[in-house]
């Protein structure tokens, strides 16, 4: 037998606007995605700076030997 119910039964999800946990959730895969482009990205065009090789790529476990500089004593200029 099927079992009718008198009405309609409501559920009150949380919400920020639109926004429930939800519908953040389902995101997720595609900001991840998008946020490491964008990481990747930054990470292109901030390679040549002095100052981004310093404070950040120099001090790459592994890589950061790429971005020293060891320049002989004799080819620097007096």
């Amino acid at each position: 037998m099927v079992s009718y119910v008198k009405g309609p039964t409501y559920k009150v999800l949380s919400h920020f606007g639109k926004l429930n946990p939800e519908l953040i959730r389902s995101y997720i895969p595609n900001l991840t995605l998008w946020g490491g482009a964008a990481l990747g990205a930054a990470a292109t065009f901030t390679e040549g700076w002095p100052l981004f090789q310093k404070t950040f790529y120099q001090k790459i476990p592994i890589f950061g030997q790429h971005w020293i500089k060891d320049v002989d004593p004799e080819d620097v200029p007096v």
